[in-house]
């Protein structure tokens, strides 16, 4: 059966959305485990799956569909992914509920909430080599701005305090800049860096300017 008439597959936005449409309730258990196996083929190939499983299309999901998604959620673990359920049918709730799946997934009601949750919308999650460039940035900029406060004290280069402070401020502004981006846009590790570049280059900026 084409996968076109069962579920559509989206990256338009940066980010994956599987939606199911109520096709899928009448397949066969063979056919349902063939789109599992399509999809994972497409999750797999991603360095890191940022994704939602819209099942708002839906008025049934049967005993196949939730393993479907189950092989999903696991091949999403396995890559050190994301994975949100939308779902605003109570019917379809309950069976995830009596399944147990609502207390160990994020599910929502909509693609909306999808999207906060996951931390994307308008820009799309970062790439891996974005966030690796970004976090040199920002922390060679906080380097910066903590050398021009210290390395004129020290006398370790000979500026005058307006230069040394108006620096201080540009690579601490570019330093906080990066922080904030990555704390809003990326994921766990590489968002606490961004929270934690933030405080340590407001910190630096505070201090030269009461100094």
């Amino acid at each position: 059966m084409p996968h076109t008439t069962t579920y559509d597959y989206d990256t338009a936005n940066g980010y994956v959305v599987v939606s199911f449409n109520p096709s899928l309730a009448d397949c066969r258990w063979g056919d349902i485990e063939q789109v599992g196996t399509e999809i994972k083929q497409q999750l797999v190939a991603l360095d890191r799956p940022v994704f939602f499983v819209d099942l708002t299309r839906l008025e049934y999901m049967g005993s196949s569909m939730v393993a479907l998604i189950v092989k999903l959620w696991k091949t999403t673990q396995e890559k050190n992914g994301d994975m949100v359920v939308v779902n605003n049918s109570m019917m379809i709730g309950e069976v995830l509920e009596i399944a147990g799946l609502a207390r160990i997934w994020n599910i929502v009601d909509s693609r909306e909430a999808a999207e906060k949750l996951l931390g994307v919308g308008r820009f799309g999650p970062a790439s891996p080599m974005s966030r690796f460039f970004l976090a040199i940035l920002g922390w060679v900029m906080a380097a910066g701005a903590q050398y021009f406060v210290v390395a004129p004290q020290k006398q370790l280069i000979v500026i005058d305090p307006k230069t040394a402070q108006i620096l201080v401020f540009t690579c601490g502004g570019i330093a906080v800049i990066a922080g904030l981006v990555a704390a809003i846009r990326d994921q766990r590790v590489w968002r606490l860096l961004g929270i934690l570049l933030v405080i340590v280059a407001t910190g630096v900026v505070v201090a030269a300017a009461v100094a």
